[in-house]
């Protein structure tokens, strides 16, 4: 059944190669306008590591909470609404290397929350001697 489905003749062909291309940015969108809040993340990588950028205006640093568990980073809020409601955020991001757990920086500035993350240092290359018996 599986290989019918990959044919040009299956007849659900065309929806299914829309639905694999659609935007679903258009409905997270739209989530994040209906439940609250979400703060927008820019990441970079270079080789040092990785930088996070997230936009945190209007909430107090201290409601903040940036953790690193099995090289997930997770960063953790609160923003208090006009109406005294509060909206609770969480967005985590998988890091594709090892961490220098000791290294990790977050700052918060100008309603920025920037987070670097360095690379843990590389094992130094070394020749092992063979012991001849």
């Amino acid at each position: 059944m599986r290989a019918y489905l990959n044919t040009i003749n299956n007849p659900w062909r065309v929806f299914d190669e829309l639905v694999s291309e659609f935007p679903y940015d258009l409905f997270n969108n739209a989530w994040r306008t209906r439940t609250g809040y979400s703060p927008r993340v820019n990441v970079w990588e270079s080789d040092k590591g990785v930088a996070v950028e997230a936009e945190v205006a209007g909430i107090d640093p201290d409601k903040l909470e940036v953790a690193v568990d099995a090289n997930v980073l997770t960063l953790k809020g609160e923003k208090e609404r006009a109406d005294g409601s509060r909206n609770e955020f969480q967005r985590s991001f998988n890091l594709p290397f090892e961490l220098d757990n000791e290294g990790i920086k977050a700052t918060v500035k100008n309603g920025m929350l920037t987070v670097l993350i360095p690379r843990k240092a590389a094992a130094e290359k070394r020749k092992i001697a063979i012991e001849k018996l």
